[in-house]
């Protein structure tokens, strides 16, 4: 009792605003729906009590409207079982995911819990001080599936990728403990989501963090906070992730961290840009947090002495500094869009996307997950002052007439590799050519908002914007 009553005096170490579902949500385990494309995730999950393994991770959103609470998650995971299949039986056992959720943030000790394993078993608890039931309840109907939904098994395969569940919970459920059902905006309830089991690689990981020495998910002081938004998901809630808390970030940031970072995530005289298109080598929000927190041992980076809920605000705006291409709903026809990429745009003869296209040019099927929106378009209508390394046009003469054009992907003073326009790698010795003349000029055409009508340009905008290596 006595680490309870330390734990409720602080403040919750995670927010999240639940905006109300644009659009129909549609419980069939697929989580396709543009509703849930628009929902921003929770953020990462923490590896409270982690020793050993991979930490695989764990996309959850969360949206409501008059009748639901819905709740989804997308798990990745390589070794995928389950074979609980008794209600309210040990589903722990399996791979699985648990709500708890406490709809009086001023008694967290009244919660209830679904967890549910892979191939669709729930596990119901309600742990309030009114219920005199059995250990088990049996909530109003709750709707649900999985992607392995309805197996009497699921086996470990070679095939595992990820797996997910999604589910409606009817607000109704809570009706006894919540001060409006529906909430009403700015309603603040207390919850937090789990990840669980497996035989090959066991996860154990959750949204809002368990502080030792609590050594359980029945930690209800440590659940994180929700707050109810009447406001629909849009693309800039997405991309914010909790847009109230990357504002308030921002505040902190500015304050706190710009004599060594420079204003507004810019580079600064001591720290490097937060927001910048480069590889960072901390990106989660675990990984940020415990930068700013703790500070980073053998630089210049301090730690924060900020309490943890600020600390999570600020990671949650440099996180929505580095919000890319797929964070965004652009809108246009991405299947029209695909079709000029592959036609009128002539994106193709130079450009890849799973396997299919030319050599040219990069890779694009990971390139809304790396590039920011801005980027994609000025890619498609801005020159380049010169073209980037390892595509430097060229083209070589060979002492017996004959020619290679392609780019440049490798050279010292014997030799170059150059990939033709031929998708070869040519190896070229430079006593074997007659003349090396390297082009100035990107092969990249900056001309698309002249030579696409601007419906046409919005549409190719919007292909692109869907390409990640998880479509």
């Amino acid at each position: 009792m006595a680490l309870c009553g330390i734990a409720s005096a602080q403040a919750p170490p995670v927010e999240y605003r639940i905006y109300r579902a644009p659009s129909p949500v549609v419980i069939d385990g697929r989580l396709d729906d543009r509703a849930w494309r628009l929902a921003p995730p929770v953020g990462d999950f923490v590896f409270n009590w982690h020793v050993s393994g991979e930490k695989e991770p764990t996309v959850a959103k969360l949206l409501w409207d008059d009748e639901n609470l819905y709740v989804s998650w997308r798990c990745t995971d390589r070794h995928i079982s389950a074979y609980e299949l008794k209600r309210h039986g040990p589903v722990s056992k399996d791979d699985c995911v648990e709500i708890f959720v406490s709809p009086n943030p001023n008694k967290v000790r009244n919660y209830y819990t679904f967890e549910i394993n892979v191939i669709g078993t729930m596990l119901n608890r309600c742990r309030t001080d009114w219920w005199t039931g059995p250990p088990t309840w049996e909530p109003e109907g709750v709707r649900y599936r999985t992607s392995h939904h309805g197996l009497e098994k699921k086996d470990e395969s070679p095939d595992d990728r990820e797996w997910v569940v999604e589910a409606a919970i009817p607000l109704r459920n809570f009706a006894r403990d919540a001060a409006h059902t529906p909430p009403r905006d700015g309603d603040e309830w207390r919850l937090n989501l789990q990840r669980l089991g497996g035989k090959t690689n066991a996860q154990a990981s959750t949204w809002s963090p368990i502080p030792p020495p609590a050594r359980s998910f029945h930690t209800p002081e440590a659940f994180g906070k929700v707050i109810f938004v009447a406001q629909p998901a849009t693309a800039a809630s997405r991309a914010a992730g909790n847009p109230l808390d990357a504002a308030a970030g921002r505040e902190l940031y500015n304050r706190s961290c710009t004599g060594c970072h420079g204003l507004d995530g810019a580079a600064g005289d001591r720290g490097p840009a937060l927001g910048s298109q480069r590889t960072f080598l901390r990106r989660t929000t675990e990984e940020l947090f415990d930068a700013i927190k703790n500070g980073i041992k053998g630089t210049l980076m301090p730690a924060s002495p900020l309490p943890d809920a600020d600390v999570y605000k600020m990671v949650a705006y440099i996180r929505s500094l580095r919000a890319t291409a797929r964070d965004v709903e652009v809108p246009g026809d991405p299947e029209r869009g695909g079709e000029i990429f592959r036609t009128k745009g002539q994106c193709a003869q130079c450009h890849m996307i799973r396997g299919r296209g030319g050599l040219l040019g990069p890779d694009l099927t990971n390139i809304a997950a790396e590039r920011k929106l801005d980027d994609l378009k000025s890619a498609l209508t801005v020159p380049r002052p010169h073209p980037g390394r390892g595509y430097v046009p060229v083209t070589v003469v060979l002492k017996d007439g004959s020619r290679i054009k392609g780019v440049v992907k490798n050279e010292h003073n014997t030799s170059l590799q150059v990939l033709g326009e031929d998708s070869r790698l040519h190896m070229v010795m430079r006593a074997e050519a007659q003349a090396v003349e390297y082009g100035e000029k990107s092969l990249m055409p900056a001309d698309y908002g002249k030579r696409l009508s601007a419906a046409e340009l919005q549409d190719l905008l919007a292909y692109l914007s869907r390409q990640t290596r998880d479509q």
